[in-house]
């Protein structure tokens, strides 16, 4: 996890904080959520593993290792170091994976919101995460719709639709980089 915190640290300071650095952080924060759903599964194979003998760990070490083949590099590397926790013991592995998520908040100014599009106008967005009340997010120009793997635009999203919104923080303000239409 190290790794990772060193990446965007020294991704951050040499890019001056320009809307694109801070869009490629928000994406691999994206690539890196969804290593951290790969590692709590092998938090939780591994923990049934760890009665068995070595072998059986280092198997769902290797099967862990192939779902997080997947992910993008910067990904791989958080994903690694959470199985070789997991394999030491599966609730080690799950306070680093929380602490890394909430360091990597820490340290960028973009997140993700996964939710219902519950209002939409031409420089806003709300959504309805599953844990919390309705969030509030600009758009702008550059605010890329995705729908289905393809570009779409804002029109394509009705409400009640299920989306994932990848923003960074602009003056203080959450702005939509990318809105992309997930399954139920």
């Amino acid at each position: 996890m190290r790794v990772v915190l060193v990446l965007f640290s020294a991704t951050l300071f040499l890019a001056g904080c320009k809307r694109e650095t801070q869009e490629a952080v928000a994406q691999a924060k994206g690539a890196a959520a969804d290593a951290e759903r790969a590692a709590k599964d092998a938090a939780s194979q591994a923990r049934s593993a760890a009665d068995q003998a070595a072998a059986g760990a280092r198997s769902a070490a290797d099967q862990a290792k192939s779902a997080a083949d997947d992910a993008a590099a910067r990904a791989r590397a958080a994903a690694e170091e959470a199985r070789e926790a997991a394999a030491n013991a599966g609730d080690s592995a799950r306070r680093s994976v929380g602490s890394t998520g909430q360091a990597l908040r820490e340290l960028t100014a973009g997140d993700q919101v996964l939710g219902i599009l519950v209002g939409a106008g031409s420089a806003e967005l709300d959504v309805r995460p599953a844990d919390g009340p309705v969030q509030t997010l600009l758009t702008d120009e550059r605010t890329t719709w995705i729908h289905r793997g393809a570009s779409a635009g804002a029109g394509g999203f009705p409400i009640g639709s299920s989306v994932r919104v990848t923003y960074i923080v602009k003056n203080g303000q959450r702005v939509a980089a990318q809105v992309e239409a997930v399954p139920r």
